[in-house]
């Protein structure tokens, strides 16, 4: 016999139906994230009746505050549909999957619009009238989908149950003989992502790592622990260390012929780690565009390279890019009829032969006001953009453009 699961409404979590499946038996299915299809074979011992196996599933769902609907039939299919379908409690005896299932709508097969729309035109409307049809003509109108559609109309497996696996976890704990109290001797006893460090004083230490990308080296995973303890160490020595980590599937690369070899993630994680704990906290990572319209703005985030993408065989288009100057450049601008006429910065000389401009912009008045007039100008020796604190009443280069 087989069971569904379905939260109608507001979903829970296909863990939470994972789980409450699993207090009656390991071989638990999530096809979707609702329904979940529990095997219920070889539980006759503790339940004598299907009915009383059901009642226990919906009294175990109401203990942890779930509204769920139960289905039970002998035909993983009936059980599904049946668990969508009907409220509370159904128990389908053995063979009478296809008459259990003849009265409901075609609407909760989820078919596409298109074949939807077909149905309708021929005058089907719910499972009984689907699985009245011949399977041959069918598939001679529809192909192969045609009768795996009438055998599920029927309450009909054409798949096994497959269950989901338990999530994978790994963890150890170690008492040390000795309280740790330095790095040093710590970095040869770690190769995990999450940590937990109980201190002498009775306190516990814990640090979680994410890097960017998996990886099975345990040099990478022992140095990136240690920069990390380093940034932020315990404040006591160091009495039991608990390791754990999440295990996933191993990342495939390709290298490729004639593309440059790129510098593996592995790599890249440690390098990163080691230039945030040599530099204030905000300072290294990746840059990430914030929502705002200061001009320049942006945050320090994770860094997260992309798998690498080849250029196209065409080249792109060309375009204008600004290249900033951080800080901008103080300068002095003469103005001539409310446009820059000379401009004088350091690197930066020499009379303006056009300009386009202005352009205003203001905000954050509720915080750190900000207010500027930009002007791109033409000297002899390149395109610049300067601006206008309209605050303070000075002058500044932001950047060449080329």
């Amino acid at each position: 016999m087989y069971g569904g699961l379905h939260s109608p409404g507001v979903l829970p979590s296909t863990a939470a139906l994972l789980e409450l499946g699993r207090e009656f038996t390991p071989r638990v299915e999530a096809p979707s994230p609702t329904p979940v299809l529990l095997d219920l074979h070889g539980l006759g011992r503790g339940w004598p009746t299907p009915e009383s196996l059901g009642q226990a599933l919906l009294e175990t769902a109401c203990r942890r505050a779930l509204v769920v609907h139960v289905a039970l039939a002998f035909t993983r299919v009936a059980a599904l549909v049946l668990a969508r379908a009907r409220e509370g409690l159904t128990v389908v005896p053995a063979g009478e999957e296809a008459a259990a299932l003849a009265p409901l709508p075609l609407a909760l097969l989820d078919l596409d619009p298109d074949r939807a729309d077909l149905f309708r035109r021929w005058g089907l409307r719910t499972f009984g009238d689907l699985a009245a049809l011949p399977l041959t003509g069918l598939a001679e109108r529809l192909g192969e989908g045609g009768p795996s559609l009438v055998r599920l109309a029927r309450g009909e497996d054409s798949v096994p149950l497959v269950a989901t696996p338990l999530p994978a976890a790994f963890e150890m704990t170690l008492d040390l003989d000795w309280p740790v109290d330095g790095l040093e001797p710590l970095s040869f006893l770690l190769a995990a992502v999450d940590l937990a460090l109980r201190l002498v004083d009775g306190s516990v230490h814990r640090r979680s790592l994410r890097p960017a990308l998996p990886s099975g080296d345990p040099r990478t995973w022992r140095t990136l622990l240690i920069l990390d303890l380093e940034t932020h160490p315990p404040h006591d020595a160091i009495q039991t260390i608990t390791v754990s980590a999440e295990p996933t599937p191993s990342r495939v690369v390709q290298f490729s012929l004639l593309d440059p070899a790129q510098p593996s993630p592995e790599r890249l994680a440690e390098t990163m780690a080691r230039l945030a704990a040599w530099t204030d906290a905000g300072r290294a990572g990746a840059p990430a565009l914030l929502d705002t319209h200061r001009p320049g703005a942006f945050a320090v985030g994770t860094f997260a390279p992309g798998p690498f993408v080849p250029h196209a065989a065409s080249p792109p288009a060309p375009r204008a890019a600004l290249r900033v100057f951080r800080p901008p450049l103080p300068a002095d601008v003469t103005l001539r009829a409310g446009s820059p006429a000379f401009v004088s910065a350091v690197g930066v000389r020499g009379s303006v032969t056009e300009c386009a401009g202005p352009w205003r912009a203001s905000g954050d008045w509720w915080d750190v006001a900000w207010s500027r007039e930009e002007w791109d100008v033409a000297l002899a020796t390149g395109v610049y953009r300067i601006f206008r604190d309209r605050l303070r009443e000075a002058w500044f280069v932001e950047g060449e453009l080329d």
